[in-house]
């Protein structure tokens, strides 16, 4: 497929208009490069692409961020030109034109939609919350608004005013959604990214479903305080009301582990199939913050002990959008090939929760769960005990697991 073809920028001069794409995620690997991800590809930058990425999170020439950006010397300036093509080769800077469309466009997928729509649990669940919580007054911001669904039932629950907050392309089919169920009128559709949207009006109500497979891979946290400072009234409610994020200690079948871990019985069949020594590669493993996502059916009899709390948050109190906690877990039975992973439950309206909790989750449950191996401790024999160790800033899942507690 050609640049043109993905909507990226093929050929880009001193008067280019670009700015940065929604959906780009940034991670900080060493002192010379920075990770970039978008649509599921990643891409090593200099270290410049951070300063080159902030510069243009708004539209801009690319003479106006050359200038704008401090400069050494011309090999630095040359460095910056370079980074500016690359980053508009590979669709991280896009024309503005086609920010919104482009963006998440992974969402547009009618897969994705069919897979939450056929959770009842999770969709029936949202309405529940809506259905209890709207009054005639309310107006509300639907985020992540998708094929539309929650801003629908937002209006017809009685909703004076909603806004229907959606990036990706499945805007277009939400517009539809609205006039087919006779919302139109009183449903808006906005189409930017929430953080950087803007509403006539403060919002009475939030509504978000941005939890993610890891619950906190889409953001969530980041949202809803963007949300709380710049949409939302004093006081606004939100669905959901609080979320708490659990540990489930597991122990991963053998077939599952080495399809994604170097196994001490995978590198001799390679060297007896090779005929040379693979031992070194026992060292490239997954990193603490680098999950296996595995569907919620797989992992039904995988538990090896009970959940435990690493996190609880009320969206209606102040809150950070970091956390770091520790928690121990216990086998109730052994684990030979020990691992985490993180389900959720969350607090929809009183009386209403969604819960991927391994002993409750529906065959129609659309979330996978992020799996964390335990490389630091592989093994756990019935009766001991572990510690996990979880934190999440900007994007990125941390979890490790120790025999002893860290200092």
């Amino acid at each position: 497929m050609s640049a043109d073809e993905r909507g990226e920028t093929a050929h880009i001069d001193a008067d280019t208009m670009l700015v940065r794409s929604p959906d780009v995620l940034v991670r900080l690997t060493n002192d010379d490069e920075v990770g970039i991800e978008r649509e599921g590809e990643s891409h090593l930058a200099p270290r410049v692409a951070l300063a080159v990425l902030d510069a243009f999170s708004v539209p801009r020439s690319v003479r106006e961020v050359l200038a704008s950006l401090p400069s050494s010397g011309p090999e630095h300036a040359a460095e910056l030109s370079i980074c500016i093509e690359d980053l508009a080769d590979r669709g991280i800077l896009v024309d503005p034109a086609l920010a919104v469309d482009q963006g998440t466009r992974g969402w547009v997928r009618p897969h994705v939609h069919l897979t939450m729509l056929d959770d009842r649990a999770r969709t029936q669940g949202f309405c529940e919350a809506l259905r209890a919580t709207v009054t005639p007054s309310d107006v509300v911001v639907d985020i992540g608004t998708g094929t539309g669904i929650l801003a629908t039932c937002a209006a017809q629950a009685g909703a004076r005013r909603v806004y229907a907050v959606e990036s990706s392309g499945i805007a277009e089919v939400a517009a539809r959604m609205f006039e087919s169920n006779g919302v139109a009128e009183r449903v808006t559709l906005v189409r930017r990214r929430s953080t950087s949207a803007t509403l006539p009006e403060l919002a009475s109500l939030l509504v978000t479903e941005t939890i993610g497979n890891d619950p906190l891979d889409e953001q969530l946290l980041e949202i809803i305080v963007d949300a709380k400072q710049r949409l939302l009234a004093p006081g606004a409610r939100i669905i959901p009301a609080a979320l708490q994020i659990y540990a489930v200690p597991v122990d991963i079948p053998r077939p599952l582990l080495e399809k994604h871990v170097f196994t001490a019985r995978k590198l001799e069949e390679y060297r007896a199939a090779y005929g040379m020594d693979f031992s070194v590669l026992a060292d490239h493993q997954l990193s603490s913050t680098e999950p296996i996502m595995v569907e919620s059916k797989e992992v039904a009899r995988w538990p090896v002990g009970p959940p435990v709390l690493l996190a609880e948050i009320d969206f209606g109190k102040p809150f950070e959008t970091w956390l770091a906690s520790r928690a121990v877990v216990t086998a109730t039975r052994e684990a030979r090939h020990l691992g985490i992973v993180l389900a959720f439950r969350a607090k929809l309206a009183e009386g209403i929760v969604l819960s991927t909790l391994p002993g409750d989750v529906t065959k129609a449950n659309h979330w996978a769960y992020a799996l964390f191996p335990a490389f630091e401790l592989p093994s756990l024999a019935k009766g001991e005990t572990a510690f996990v160790e979880y934190s999440y800033d900007r994007g990125t899942t941390m979890v490790r697991v120790t025999r002893e507690p860290s200092p």
